[in-house]
C-alpha cells in the first residue's frame, strides 16, 4: 500500500508536465553545439502522441527554424525514441522558402 501512494504521489507530483512535447537539443558541457539530434538544419522534437496537438508540434517546428530564416519540412517520425512518457520523435529540416519572382501582392 505504501508503495501504491508514493507511486500516486510521484505521479501527482510531476503531472502532465512529462508529456509536454520538446525540442531534443541536448548539449554538452564545455563542447560548442549540440550532441542530440537537433541541429540549426534539423529540428527533433520529442511527443505524447495521446497529448499533443500536430498544430504545437508544427509550431514549435517553425519557431526553431525561423531563427535562421527558413520554414520546416517534415523529414521522419520514429516511434520510442525518446523517453517513456514522450514516446515519438518527429524530426523536420529547416529549408528555405521558395522565391518564385513573381510578385502578387499587386
Amino acid at each position: 500500500m505504501k508503495k501504491l501512494i508514493f507511486l500516486f504521489l510521484l505521479l501527482f507530483t510531476f503531472g502532465c508536465s512529462q508529456f509536454n512535447p520538446y525540442i531534443d537539443s541536448r548539449r554538452e558541457a564545455g563542447v560548442i553545439g549540440t550532441i542530440g539530434p537537433s541541429t540549426k538544419d534539423k529540428v527533433s522534437i520529442c511527443y505524447n502522441s495521446l497529448q499533443a496537438k500536430p498544430e504545437q508540434i508544427i509550431s514549435m517546428a517553425e519557431s526553431e527554424c525561423v531563427k535562421t530564416g527558413r520554414t520546416p519540412e517534415f523529414y521522419q517520425q520514429k516511434y520510442w525514441d525518446c523517453s517513456l512518457f514522450t514516446p515519438t520523435r518527429v524530426e523536420y529540416l529547416c529549408r528555405q522558402t521558395a522565391k518564385t519572382g513573381i510578385d502578387f501582392s499587386q
